[in-house]
């Protein structure tokens, strides 16, 4: 279903115009709807420039090269801004390509001090390209190139930025529309700013087309995806109540249909260990 998105500001100056090209129900191009209100709402008398793309948030007239280079691009376009005394903010949007291929160019230009807001919409398989295991794919889930399951744990990236320059991070999902809302205008203003947006994706998990939003509530009541932020040096957990187990969230999709009750198990181990992980960085910023 193509979907043509155009946002203009005041002065009838066009900022964005992709055309997307998503499945039905998308939780991608929802994350990207959401993002793009809540920047244009927020900066709409600062000029916002906003680009990207990714499977379910488009292409744009600036997206000239391969995967993963956007922030490259923009460390070159906030010189030349800087240069000619232009003073307008950047928002990239984009797929969880950038976790693997744009890692150097991102933590880079983070750790320099560039200020703009970078926000991975993550279907945790390159969902564009045949669905392949990514470093952000979660342990045991079937990919395209991984049928038997992933066996490593992801990359926790927003945690590894927070030691790469960035001022501001997060996790977020569309089945909590207002978290995602507050942690955007958060990020606004404490540039460098990450946001890990949780995107699943219909024909790789393997769920009906108008449960997208049900997959990402279970994966956030499951523990499977914590919701939490590091602002102003200070870590916290979203307190989400455990409304759901790993089992419901492992049968809600296809890519989980070879898991037995051992892995089962597994998984339900890894979220032990992932809330001890983030419990201790709780604690280290309350010390």
């Amino acid at each position: 279903m193509p979907i043509k998105m155009v946002m203009e500001s005041t002065d009838q100056r066009v900022h964005m115009n992709i055309t997307a090209n998503q499945c039905p129900g998308c939780p991608e191009n929802l994350a990207t709807r959401l993002v793009m209100q809540t920047v244009f709402e927020h900066l709409k008398d600062d000029d916002p420039i906003i680009f990207g793309q990714g499977c379910g948030i488009g292409r744009d007239f600036l997206q000239r090269s391969g995967l993963g280079t956007h922030d490259s691009g923009i460390v070159g376009m906030l010189t030349a801004m800087e240069i000619r005394g232009i003073d307008r903010p950047i928002v990239v949007i984009d797929g969880d390509g950038q976790i693997d291929l744009g890692l150097e160019d991102l933590a880079t230009a983070f750790q320099q001090g560039y200020k703009y807001l970078h926000v991975v919409c993550d279907n945790q398989a390159h969902a564009a390209s045949g669905s392949h295991a990514t470093g952000s794919t979660q342990p045991m889930a079937r990919t395209g190139v991984r049928p038997s399951g992933k066996l490593r744990h992801p990359k926790h990236f927003p945690l590894m930025l927070m030691y790469s320059g960035a001022e501001y991070v997060a996790t977020a999902s569309t089945s909590h529309p207002q978290d995602l809302d507050r942690k955007v205008r958060a990020a606004l203003t404490r540039l460098p700013a990450f946001i890990q947006i949780l995107t699943p994706c219909n024909p790789s998990w393997g769920y009906d087309d108008d449960q997208g939003i049900e997959v990402s509530r279970l994966a956030v009541n499951s523990g499977m995806w914590p919701l939490y932020e590091w602002k102003d040096g200070d870590f916290r957990r979203q307190r989400i109540p455990r409304k759901a187990t790993v089992r419901e969230y492992v049968g809600s999709q296809r890519r989980y249909a070879h898991l037995t009750d051992d892995d089962i198990g597994l998984l339900e181990g890894y979220v032990t260990d992932l809330d001890g992980m983030l419990a201790g960085l709780e604690r280290g910023s309350a010390a």
